[in-house]
Order: structure tokens, then sequence, then C-alpha cells
């Protein structure tokens, strides 16, 4: 082996150890920043989501949020960043100290700004939901007098709202009374700051949420308050139907009055915010620029002595990376970088695409599914708003028609609501089934049973083609839901004097449910999208008969939930045509005969 061979070798080495040193030092370096950040958002996240919380509950508005986000800045070392969930910033770190706000991670903290229900209240609730679901235990599931009936009365507040309730009212009564005070505290707090030197915050966060000496300082501001909120009769209503009824739920008694209760104090002037982390731009970032500009130029020193090409071919990608990969962590989920060849950097070029693919993929399902959100309860919330300022202002005149249209904008937010939490829940793998064995001929005819009422008002006939038993082993009350479904689906779909056909047949091992319309049907690309969320072939149609756009993609999950599938095929003008497949059940009276009789 010549000298120069050698020393050509050794330069390889050296040069090859240089860029790998450079690159692990850069790399290691960037990582370790973006490390400290993660740590420091670990340990102090819980902190910081406590006191924006706390600030939110004590003073029932987001006014005078900045000192408490740059005293937790200062503490934690961490650039916070408060949104709404809008996408409009309430407060920045880094713009209370006069810099320009530097880049925050993707994923955010939320903060619910309401207060706690007593744990005394949930714990009543928790006994009495557990005393109801063991008496329907011992007496069968169909006992009469067991379960309590539904309440149909509101009642009234105590005269005086602040005093301890009592220890007899039921658990609904008592989280109804505590809510009442909690917006009866932030109106008299903000009367007290108007007409004395009091400031406009809560004095605890738990019930009455004022002590004795602000209740006693301006009885008249206390007294109003209270008055205001006993003739708020519609939020007594709304309130009052979000936890009166919880009782009927049994052993989710207390999970229903908490709901409830976190509605009724939810107030429009605190909405729910985001808190996004990152890196203070007061960090000396010198530490991070030497080692990379001394690597760098000792790579230039060793490409001079004949390496230039290897360096280069080493050292871009790295660099490629190493800044991708910092502005995939500002945000920029749309970067990538080049992939040459078919070595190591070539594949770790590859996965850090696809890794950048998949986050930006994932991203843009999550805006979309709350843009999709946010669009599909903006229309009914606007109309809400507009009318109620209407008769507020008393521009326009109360008249049963109003309040009637109110309470379908109402119902048609809580059917979209209702909805995306069955379908979160179905995603979630939490969506509970009881599977029996069901003849779903005769299902089926019972759901056009309750569907004909519908169609013959809107025009449509219904038929049932089901002439002998098709047995599946399903959950009765979903599979009555995915019919109910399809049905209301094609008649919204299908003009006056046309018809929707329903059909239940063997193939096999399958049982098929076949539901066909003779509606305004679909192209190919509109097909491929129907059992997307919230997508309408015909959005001004569904908007009319208040769909929520979520049916059918609810129907395709709980069909793949119990080992199925449904597709569907159209022709425009000629209607649309939905297959659902289940395994079919060969031995039905074996299986019933077998099954253990009911407590």
């Amino acid at each position: 082996m010549s000298f120069r061979l050698r020393i050509f070798l050794l330069v390889l080495v050296v040069a090859g150890s240089a860029i790998g040193a450079t690159a692990w030092l850069t790399l290691s370096l960037a990582s370790r920043e973006l490390t400290r950040v993660a740590e420091a958002r670990d340990r102090h996240e819980a902190e910081i989501v406590d006191a924006i919380r706390l600030f939110g509950v004590l003073n029932g508005q987001w006014a005078g949020i900045d000192a408490v986000v740059g005293d937790l800045s200062d503490r934690t070392g961490l650039h916070i960043r408060v949104e709404t969930h809008d996408g409009d910033v309430l407060t920045d770190s880094d713009n209370l100290e006069q810099r320009a706000a530097g880049p925050v991670q993707l994923l955010p903290s939320n903060v619910e700004p309401v207060p706690a229900l007593d744990m005394a209240v949930q714990l009543a609730a928790h006994k009495a939901g557990a005393l109801i679901e063991s008496k329907l235990t011992a007496a069968g599931k169909e006992a009469s007098g067991v379960r309590p009936i539904a309440v149909l009365r509101r009642p009234e507040l105590p005269e005086d709202l602040f005093a301890p309730a009592a220890a007899t009212e039921t658990p609904s009564m008592r989280a109804l009374i505590q809510a009442a005070q909690y917006r009866a505290a932030l109106i008299a707090v903000r009367c007290m700051a108007d007409v004395g030197d009091w400031a406009p915050t809560l004095t605890t966060e738990r019930p009455p949420y004022l002590d004795d000496e602000r209740i006693k300082a301006v009885p008249k501001c206390v007294g109003d308050a209270i008055t205001a909120v006993r003739r708020d009769v519609t939020w007594r209503d709304e309130a009052w139907a979000g936890m009166g009824d919880c009782e009927l739920t049994g052993s989710g008694y207390d999970k229903c009055l908490l709901l409830g209760f976190q509605r009724a104090v939810s107030s429009p002037s605190v909405s729910p915010v985001e808190i996004y982390f990152g890196a203070r731009q007061d960090q000396d970032l010198d530490v991070l620029q030497q080692p990379a500009l001394l690597g760098v130029a000792a790579l230039l020193l060793l490409a001079a002595l004949g390496t230039a090409g290897i360096a280069r071919r080493v050292s871009r990608p790295v660099r490629l990376l190493t800044g991708a990969s910092l502005q995939l962590a500002a945000g920029r989920l749309d970067v990538r970088v080049p992939t040459r060849g078919e070595d190591e950097l070539a594949r770790l070029s590859g996965a850090f695409n696809a890794m950048a693919e998949a986050l930006q993929r994932s991203e843009e399902r999550q805006r979309r599914l709350v843009a999709d959100v946010a669009h599909e309860l903006r229309t009914p919330l606007s109309n809400l708003r507009g009318y109620l300022e209407g008769l507020a202002d008393g521009v326009i005149e109360p008249s049963p028609e109003l309040f009637a249209s109110l309470h379908e904008e109402t119902l048609l937010q809580r059917r979209i609501l209702d909805d995306l939490q069955v379908l979160a829940l179905a995603e979630a793998g939490e969506l509970g089934y009881d599977p029996v064995p069901l003849d779903l001929s005769e299902l089926t005819e019972m759901a056009a049973t309750a569907h004909r009422v519908v169609a013959g008002n809107a025009g449509i006939d219904v038929v049932v083609d089901a002439p002998e038993p098709v047995e599946v082993c399903a959950d009765p009350d979903r599979m009555r839901q995915v019919v109910g479904n399809l049905m209301s689906n094609a008649i919204r779909y299908t003009d006056a004097g046309g018809r929707v056909e329903l059909s239940v047949s063997r193939d096999g091992p399958d049982a098929i449910l076949t539901v066909h319309d003779t509606g305004v049907g679909m192209n190919a690309d509109e097909v491929a999208r129907v059992f997307d969320r919230f997508w309408r072939a015909d959005p001004a149609r569904q908007r009319a008969t208040g769909g929520s756009g979520l049916g059918l993609t609810i129907v395709r999950r709980i069909v793949a939930d119990q080992g199925g599938d449904v597709t569907a095929t159209s022709e425009p003008g000629l209607g649309t045509t939905f297959t659902v497949r289940l395994p079919a059940v060969t031995d039905i009276a074996r299986i019933l005969d077998h099954r253990p009789p009911r407590p």
C-alpha cells in the first residue's frame, strides 16, 4: 500500500469522522433544546393549566390573564401562548416581553374554566345511582316502581341562595343550587367592583364562592345577583334539563350530573382555551451554533485535502435533516427533504418524509374535523344569537312560532353533538354492544313501521321484502339505529311520489339487508365520499331537514364493530342502494334453548 494511498485513506477516515462528529453534535444539541422544552413542559404543565383554569373560574372572564401568564413564564422558563379554540391569541409571553412570538409545539393543553361540582354532591349521586341499580338488578330490569320517573317540573331556588343547601335535597337540586351560586357570585362581584373598591374576583373556587365578608359588604349587589339568577328562567330550565333527569340513568347518575353541572356553569364570556408551549426567545443559542460552525470549518478544511465530494454527500443530508427537523418542531408540517440513492441516509430521509407526511395528514384530519364541527354549529348558533339579541332589544316580538323555531335550532345542535359523541365512543372502542340472536327480518319490519308515518307525510311509499326469518347475532338497539339511519337518509333524499324499498335475504353465510330509494342518486365521486363525516351530496336539502351529516358514518362504524360491512351504489336520477352484510346465525333455535335464564 503506497503512502499516497495511506494518506488518502487517512484523510477519508478523518473526513468521515469529522462529518459524523459534526452531524452528531449538531443533532444532539438541537434535540437537547427540544428535550429541555419537553421536560420543562412535563414538569410545569399541570401547574400552568391549573393556574389559568383557576383564573378563569374566579374571574369569569379572561381580562387580566396577561399578568398570570407573564409570571408563569418567568418562573418556568417556558414560552406560553393562550388561544381560544377559534385561534384568537389571548396572550403570548414573548409579546409581553416586547419580543416577536417564537415557535410553539403543535399539541396544546386544553383548559375548561368551570368550577368543580362539590364532592359531597357527587358522592351522594353515586350512592343514589348505585342503590337504584341494585334495586333494578334484584327486581329485574322490567320491574315497575323501581326506576324513578322523569322529573317534569323544575324546582324553585331557595330565597337565600348563598345559604348551605339542605342535606335532604336531592343531588340534582344541590347541583342546581351550586350552579346558581356560581352565576350569582360572578354577577355580585362585578357589581361590587362597579360601586366600591372591590376586585371583580370570586374569593374561592368552592361553593358558595363568596366568603361572609364579601356577602355582607354590599348586600344590595348580592341581592340583585340572586334576583337576576332567579329571573333567568331560560337558564334555569336548561340547567335543570341537564341535571333533573340524571337519576334515571341509575349507576350513571353521578357522571350525568357532573356533565349537566359543567354545561350549566359554562358562561359565554369565558370560553375554553388552549395553551401552547415553546422555548423562550431569550435562551442563549450560541452554544448550539458555535459547535456547528466549528464542525463546518473542519469539514471545509478536510474537503480542501481531497474529500469535498464525500463531505458534501454526507454532510448535506444531515444538514437538511437537521433544518427540516427544527422546522417540523416549529410547526412546518409541509417540510420535506430530498432523497437520493439507496444508502442509510437516503432511507433516513425517506423515513423522515414518511413521518412528516403522517403528521401532516393527522393534523389536516384534526383541522378538518374541528372545521366541520364549527361549520355545523355556526349556523344554528348564529340564528339563536340573532333571535335572542332581537328579543332582548325588543326588536322582535316573542311568539309561539319564534320559540318553536329556536327550539328546532337547539334540537339540531343537540342531534349533532349526540351523533358526535356516539361516533367518538365507537372510534375509541368504548361504544357498548350487547349482541343477542335476533331476526333481522322482524327488526327491519319494525323499523319500517316506525318510519312509515314520516315517509307518508313526505308522500313516499315504504315497501319491505322480508319473506323469511334471517337470524344474526347483533345488538338490537344498534341495529335499529343502523336501519333507522339508512331509512332516514333514504327518505330525506327522495321526493314526493318516490319509494323506499327494504329487503332482507341470505347469501351463503351472510345476512343481507338492502335499503333502496328512488331519490336523486349520486355520481361515482359522491358515492366514494358518502360515509365521510359531515359530507352531504345535497347540503341544502339535508340542512333543511335537520340531518347532522354523521348518520352514515355511524352506520359504517356500528356494522364494522359487529363483524360486517356496508357498501353503497347509486346512479344520478335513479336512486341509491345501501347494502349491509352481517354474519348469519345458522342454528338460532339451539342458541336460544341454551341461553341462561334472565334473573
